[in-house]
């Protein structure tokens, strides 16, 4: 605890995020945030710890111009996971490469009316993309990006970044967004692992695309990616939160990466959302095949809304990898301000 204490007085300094729907653009106010979690990671032989600082801030320059800038750090107390796993059972986990600080999000966004935005600089797809509510309860990190697009190349997901460009269209029901980035992401600010660096010849364009449709609490989702590197290939998914009751949700989704020499060429998963006052249950299961390797991945998750900017995660991973089962219990706190 101690070290965690040191960890947020040390790095508290940075700074990082707003979105342009939530941007104010009539207050011209300068807005900050932020959001600190923690975890201790437990097989029930030893424990380990996690630890994720964001900060946020956004700098209106005039009623259709604003500046973002997000930052984050890492900390964990050791390099190895608890279990080695495929698709990663802790979405805030860099397993042992603790980053002092990088950017996540630093550019100008121009809301040019009230349905189109567009945003240049540097940028994470996880930021726009694979960050709906529901997927957003659970901490496998399957659920911050399919393993059919993060397997197969290296681009901007969490905690790299890339230069880019993000248009998005929102209107009622319906949610367009469509960006283009740097082929590969990075969190240094020198030499080759450059965040600023855009090289199309050796890094190639990566390009993603997206298409929400929102009725009566129910989303549905339709999205696909290419790169211009040819050994990387096209993926698709679908993805929908059908609403059974006001307070239930199912999940499910599908992806699909094209060419038989894709890493993971398949994700699927099924899952619901119980909501009660201020509680959350979620139970979300998932098969992949990575590596000529058949991985179920199963999370029971509990999410306590303490406060109005505290929350408390208790949370259970039942992972099958290769035909051995392994368990992970989780205790995640978030504190956002």
């Amino acid at each position: 605890m101690r070290k965690t204490t040191i960890f947020l007085a040390a790095l508290i300094g940075g700074s990082l995020n707003m979105s342009a729907q939530g941007a104010d653009s009539t207050s011209l106010r300068p807005s900050f945030g932020v959001d600190y979690t923690g975890e201790v990671q437990t097989d029930l032989k030893r424990a380990r710890m996690a630890n994720l600082l964001q900060l946020y801030a956004d700098v209106p320059i005039s009623r259709a111009l604003s500046f973002q800038l997000h930052s984050l750090s890492t900390l964990s107390t050791e390099d190895k996971p608890m279990v080695s796993d495929l698709q990663g059972y802790s979405n805030i986990d860099t397993y042992g490469l603790n980053i002092p600080f990088a950017l996540t999000v630093a550019g100008i966004t121009w809301q040019i009316n009230d349905r189109h935005s567009l945003f240049g600089g540097i940028r994470r797809v996880d930021e726009d993309y694979f960050c709906s509510d529901g997927l957003a309860l659970f901490t496998n990190s399957s659920c911050g990006i399919f393993p059919t697009i993060s397997w197969n190349a290296s681009i901007a997901t969490f905690p790299v970044a890339a230069m880019g460009v993000h248009y998005a269209y929102d209107h009622e029901n319906l949610r367009l967004q469509a960006s283009v980035y740097n082929g590969m992401g990075n969190y240094r600010f020198k030499g080759h692992y450059n965040v600023f660096r855009i090289c199309p010849k050796s890094d190639g364009v990566f390009a993603i695309g997206q298409v929400e449709y929102r009725h009566r609490g129910s989303s549905y989702y339709l999205g696909g990616t290419v790169h211009t590197d040819s050994d990387i290939h096209p993926s698709a998914w679908v993805y929908t939160e059908q609403a059974l009751t006001p307070n239930l949700r199912l999940l499910a989704v599908y992806s699909h990466a094209f060419g038989s020499n894709s890493l993971c060429k398949n994700f699927c998963g099924l899952g619901g959302e119980y909501t009660l006052k201020r509680t959350e249950l979620g139970l979300f299961t998932d098969y992949t095949h990575m590596l000529d390797i058949d991985e179920w991945a199963t999370e029971l998750i509990c999410s306590l809304h303490l406060t109005d900017f505290l929350q408390l995660k208790p949370v259970l991973h039942v992972i099958t990898t290769n035909g051995t089962t392994k368990c992970v219990g989780l205790l995640r706190v978030n504190i956002g301000i």
